[in-house]
């Protein structure tokens, strides 16, 4: 009865078909209703996804992301530092005589300079921050120049200083660094009383996500015992990235794993994490729950 009327009324401009209005009428206002709560639906998810939630405080295009490593310089034998200290790359040069002969490249005064497994981290970050949209404003900080910024969201790769003095000043944290004697270092579970050592072929690492104290920047250290471990703490974070946001979302967590050295960042593996997911984390996403709660990962 309606659209009759509507047509009665507008028959003065020739048009006497019902369908013609609805057309209109569809066209002109229920589709653009629709595209607007469609993009309000998108918007939503997209603030909530995985991968976005528990890099919350870091995807902000304006906001910069500081990544933090070890920026290591040559010393003498006293610990000094060496300006003229030495570095060579090597390459393959094979020669008529000698198939696996290796060149070397010389270089000096190029401190400071970033180990391998700290690289591979590094390349992970960048993966992890560009697969969820951050793509600018990531700087690599300077241990040094930028050692007095506290306010923005940082990733921290190894047990550098920076890593040092964020753990005193976040929380919560869900590890600790423990002196064994004759420069054996541990890693403790604060919370399940389990101790990760880096004895060969064994290294072990954490990804903790915290919060600073007085801000609440968000904070991610990722650091091992050894080089592996550092180095598989980005493969653990960019493989597991997903799984992690559903069952943390922007919450503090931390992953304990493990790896080979002797086979390479591939065999990391996690073996805990802290704490358990909150209970709507595992109504939302119980596939993944129990599929991480049957790898026992969280007792």
């Amino acid at each position: 009865m309606f659209w009759y009327e509507v047509t009665n009324l507008l028959r003065f401009t020739g048009i006497d078909d019902v369908t013609v209005w609805q057309d209109v009428a569809i066209s002109t206002v229920l589709i653009p209703v629709g595209l607007i709560v469609a993009n309000w639906l998108h918007d939503q998810w997209d603030r909530v996804r995985p991968s976005r939630a528990i890099l919350n405080g870091y995807l902000d295009k304006n906001s910069p992301v500081l990544i933090f490593h070890s920026q290591m310089s040559g010393a003498d034998d006293n610990w000094n530092f060496n300006p003229t200290q030495k570095y060579i790359t090597k390459y393959p040069d094979p020669l008529p005589t000698d198939s696996t002969h290796l060149g070397v490249q010389k270089k000096q005064r190029i401190d400071p300079v970033l180990s391998k497994a700290e690289a591979d981290c590094l390349a992970d970050i960048y993966n992890v921050l560009g697969r969820s949209g951050k793509v600018i404003n990531i700087i690599g900080a300077d241990m040094i120049n930028d050692w007095g910024k506290w306010s923005n969201p940082i990733f921290t790769i190894g047990f550098n200083p920076k890593t040092n003095k964020l753990i005193q000043k976040c929380v919560p944290i869900y590890f600790k660094l423990q002196d064994e004697g004759n420069g054996n270092i541990v890693i403790i579970d604060i919370h399940n009383k389990i101790s990760y050592e880096a004895i060969l072929p064994n290294d072990a690492g954490v990804i903790q996500k915290t919060y600073t104290k007085s801000s609440h920047v968000p904070i991610f250290i990722l650091a091992g015992l050894g080089t592996a471990g550092t180095s598989a703490g980005g493969y653990v974070l960019s493989k597991h990235l997903i799984e992690l946001g559903k069952l943390y979302g922007n919450s503090p967590f931390c992953v304990f794993l493990k790896v080979l050295t002797n086979e390479g960042r591939e065999s990391a593996y996690m073996h805990k994490i802290f704490p358990y997911p909150r209970w709507y984390r595992k109504v939302l996403y119980p596939f993944t729950f129990y599929s991480y709660s049957n790898s026992n990962l969280f007792n």
